[in-house]
């Protein structure tokens, strides 16, 4: 245990200095916090999600993540070259034994038009609130130890009040989307792509914690997915990736989803919902391989995804890097299958 405690807080201790935002492992599930563009840019009217993720829960459950976002389309049956789009999202991160808390609000819009049959372009802003809070009573010194075990009532010898702060923060962002469908009413000889690039932090806020200022550094993000149907199947290819610089850090990620349709879509009334599931994963470079698993049944989806870790933190963790669980509410919602229409 003490291995591991000393790896985990020498790996940390390179990052002290400069804040760090929450990244995620279903990268899918989560568009927003890599491009505010992709806020209501998607297959249906509205969409409600939920997420947990327990990062290194063999080290005093390192850090635990708890988001919810919800955005809409506003003005696609008004406007024949575009529509609105707006969403809010909250999210709560949590280190060790609620060490460090970090609870934030996001608030995002967005504006899509069609620049031709198949390809459209978005645009969009999210701004958040950021609420910080750093309590040392739930800390376990090395010095209250007594050599067989730790007693938390023994003095530590530090002295440092719990300290609370916030700060606003930007982001912005474009993503151009092509969609192209082949006609087969039960097939999936289609192809459905999204990239774009984005910007978050530009504000560059920094932020007072008691004993140390924290800069937080603007975050850099190459972000595309899309979908490549399988001609004359029921099957295709859901794709992710995601290239990130937030200061000296560099994330790299890749995700691939072998998707299968169980259950056909009612081609005309819509009244019978489409049903599928998608295997695959994703890897982190240098990082984790992420094995996962995607249930869709009709306007609803869950998604699990369980991340190996793969770095040097390996004997620490004993290869338990994260577990991830989304669930996704989605309306009218299109299905891949039956080509875009990107509007």
């Amino acid at each position: 245990m003490i291995k591991r405690l000393l790896i985990l807080v020498l790996t940390i201790s390179t990052y002290v200095c400069y804040a760090q935002d929450i990244h995620t492992t279903q990268l899918n599930e989560h568009d927003y916090l890599y491009n505010p563009g992709l806020v209501g840019n998607y297959h249906g009217n509205s969409r409600v999600q939920f997420s947990t993720r327990s990062q290194w829960s063999s080290i005093n459950n390192a850090y635990q993540t708890y988001s919810f976002s919800t955005d809409y389309k506003l003005g696609v049956n008004k406007w024949d070259k575009g529509n609105l789009g707006i969403g809010i999202a909250a999210n709560s991160d949590k280190s060790g034994n609620n060490f460090l808390s970090n609870n934030t609000i996001n608030l995002g819009v967005s504006g899509l038009i069609l620049l031709s049959e198949h390809l459209s372009m978005s645009m969009g802003i999210l701004s958040t609130y950021n609420q910080s809070k750093i309590d040392p009573s739930n800390i376990l010194w090395g010095n209250q130890y007594n050599g067989e075990y730790h007693n938390p009532n023994a003095p530590s010898g530090e002295n440092f009040n719990p300290t609370q702060f916030s700060y606003f923060n930007f982001a912005s962002g474009i993503v151009f989307t092509y969609g192209k469908s082949e006609g087969y009413m039960a097939l999936y000889d289609q192809t459905h792509l999204q990239i774009g690039i984005s910007g978050y932090n530009l504000n560059t806020p920094n932020m007072f914690n008691g004993f140390l200022v924290d800069s937080l550094y603007s975050r850099f993000c190459l972000f595309g997915k899309g979908f490549i149907g399988i001609p004359h199947s029921r099957t295709g290819i859901v794709g992710s990736l995601l290239v990130q610089k937030q200061g000296p850090n560099l994330e790299i990620m890749a995700g691939a989803f072998y998707r299968i349709r169980i259950k056909e879509a009612s081609k005309i009334t819509g009244y019978n919902k489409e049903s599928a599931i998608a295997l695959g994963g994703y890897w982190r470079y240098g990082d984790a391989l992420c094995p996962g698993v995607l249930f869709e049944i009709k306007d609803y989806a869950i998604g699990i995804t369980y991340d190996l870790t793969a770095s040097k933190l390996l004997p620490a963790t004993n290869t338990m890097g994260a577990v991830e669980i989304t669930f996704r509410m989605q309306s009218n919602n299109q299905f891949l299958y039956k080509g875009y229409n990107p509007k």
